[in-house]
């Protein structure tokens, strides 16, 4: 079916379990709860927005109007394989939005390649607990599959902070030619913590979004920017010359509209979704870090399966990150003209001024980093990411 990709705009604040919005390394429940309240207070005058953006044409030069078929490109259509059904969990709110698009029409697309014997019974919301329960959930084997952010697993993962490097990636294609290809590394890490990473991909980036003009390295200087409570970010962003303070996502809103912070850094659909472009006159797309998903499994589970079991499941979910990337991309276009047309936001580039301090406030971070994980692997992370920018 022809889709013009309209997420409502609450939408993708929520997506990818709450990672981009607040929260930390040891990010729990109560974190994601208080901002999926927050978010839920604004879904009227949100939805309002988004319809209003929805009659407007889209500018995008390379619009996909039929993102299912784009996911599907190459996928084998008919694939022979026992019964079987799996549960699928998310801590955020995915209606109306590109990645609820993404599973619902994965889930359309498995069905018809197993002849409707491999189901994914989903439940968005919360409905198997936050961030921290699914991990678990998916060690013990109570659910089969959560669709979250690597922040939230740091805590079981340390060594999935080599994804909180600021500063590698000029694009996302860049950062997604590197997951490709260093999931294989990534994964014994998984393993050991009886998980299997079934796939993982970078939609967009995170942003910055300020009350104050950030054009050069001075209008940095003591920035008051809300960051997330991952030590990696907010030294990230002291090397830079702000002052990083972390606070939860559900106490933003308010801390930004009367004057306790400036700044804060997001992805486009955070701000969007939870109406932060309300209080915040800039935004300038550092695109620092990119906003990684990740798909994980049951180890037990997935070894259990038979081949063409396991194929129908593999093809299923690189469906849902193929769709996600390539819709994320026209999506966030979307809510930048919300931005600049309906709250008069002045959106710019990060200007070179600013890029030529990422070099040293990353080699601040990825010296941290190798404080607390095998130095080798960072350094082959980083060798990875730098290769893929040539």
């Amino acid at each position: 079916m022809k889709k013009k990709f309209v997420a409502v705009a609450i939408s993708a604040a929520m997506v990818m379990s709450m990672a981009a919005c607040g929260g930390s390394n040891t990010e729990t429940t109560t974190a994601a709860t208080t901002a999926a309240t927050t978010a839920a207070s604004t879904t009227e005058a949100t939805t309002a927005a988004a319809t209003t953006a929805a009659q407007q044409e889209t500018t995008a030069g390379s619009e996909i109007t039929d993102l299912a078929a784009y996911a599907a490109e190459g996928m084998q259509t008919s694939i022979e394989c026992e019964p079987i059904e799996f549960s699928l969990g998310c801590s955020g709110t995915v209606e109306g939005t590109i990645l609820g698009y993404a599973i619902s029409d994965a889930g359309e697309a498995l069905k018809t390649w197993t002849n409707g014997n491999v189901v994914v019974n989903f439940y968005p919301s919360g409905q198997l607990g936050g961030d921290i329960e699914l991990i678990e959930g998916a060690q013990m084997g109570s659910v089969d599959m959560f669709i979250g952010a690597p922040t939230s697993q740091v805590g079981l993962i340390p060594e999935l902070a080599v994804l909180d490097i600021a500063g590698l990636y000029e694009n996302v294609e860049s950062c997604n030619t590197v997951l490709e290809t260093f999931k294989d590394q990534i994964e014994p890490y998984y393993n050991n913590a009886g998980l299997h990473l079934l796939a993982m991909g970078a939609p967009d980036f995170r942003i910055l979004s300020s009350n104050k003009q950030v054009e050069t390295a001075a209008d940095l200087q003591g920035l008051n920017i809300r960051t997330q409570e991952n030590k990696y970010h907010m030294e990230f962003w002291k090397q830079l010359g702000t002052n990083p303070t972390p606070l939860a996502f559900g106490e933003l809103y308010i801390a930004l509209q009367q004057g306790m912070m400036d700044a804060q850094e997001n992805p486009w659909a955070s701000i969007v979704g939870a109406k932060i472009c309300e209080v915040q006159k800039y935004i300038v797309e550092t695109n620092h870090i990119p906003f990684v998903s990740t798909i994980v499994m049951n180890q037990a589970k997935y070894e259990g399966l038979s081949d063409n079991q396991k194929l129908a499941l593999d093809q299923y979910v690189q469906f849902i990150m193929n769709y996600q990337v390539a819709g994320t991309t026209e999506d966030d276009l979307r809510m930048k003209g919300i931005c600049e047309t309906e709250y008069g936001i002045t959106v710019t580039p990060v200007s070179e001024e600013i890029k030529a301090l990422y070099e040293n406030a990353t080699q601040a971070v990825i010296d941290l980093m190798k404080k607390d994980i095998d130095p080798t692997f960072v350094d082959e992370y980083v060798a990875a990411a730098k290769a893929a920018a040539q």
